[in-house]
């Protein structure tokens, strides 16, 4: 009796509806919180932000093609989720760069207080945001790490030949 080879067809539609679903949800943020966008990366100059908010929604449309191209199981957008899995680990701390996600911490601690007083940190944006960026960097590294992984197994190679 032969063994059955096993079906991958259900996490490549897996990856492909989460990163169509994922790059939309994005294009929305980056359509209704411009503000929030140029704040949360104010450290950096007005041109740096114009050309990330660029560089962002490239990424975006860029995901939604990938994702369709994965589900018509095309060989290119096996390969350009494997180029992009790759971008995405080696320029994983300009997706996280700690003085963003100060900035946020100092939002988030403006909105619901400071937790960590009664432990005698006042500043915990301060204290908390190389924690965040390193867990951020962490979880992302791991994410796609799972991604190359998965799309350069030989069952899934041969899917998309």
């Amino acid at each position: 009796m032969q063994k059955a080879e096993p079906q991958y067809a259900g996490g490549i539609l897996i990856f492909g509806w989460l990163l169509i679903a994922s790059s939309v949800i994005q294009i929305y943020q980056l359509i209704a919180q411009i503000p929030w966008y140029a704040e949360l990366h104010s450290y950096l100059s007005a041109e740096w932000i114009v050309l990330r908010y660029a560089f962002s929604w490239f990424l975006r449309i860029v995901g939604i093609l990938i994702g369709a191209g994965l589900l018509a199981s095309k060989e290119i957008a096996r390969k350009a989720i494997l180029a992009l899995s790759w971008f995405a680990i080696l320029t994983i701390y300009w997706k996280n760069p700690l003085a963003s996600e100060k900035l946020q911490c100092a939002y988030m601690q403006r909105q619901f207080g400071n937790p960590l007083a009664e432990f005698g940190i006042r500043d915990a944006a301060s204290f908390v945001a190389p924690y965040v960026t390193a867990f951020l960097c962490v979880e992302h590294v791991i994410f796609y790490g799972i991604v190359i992984y998965y799309f350069t197994r030989p069952a899934v190679r041969r899917h998309f030949r």
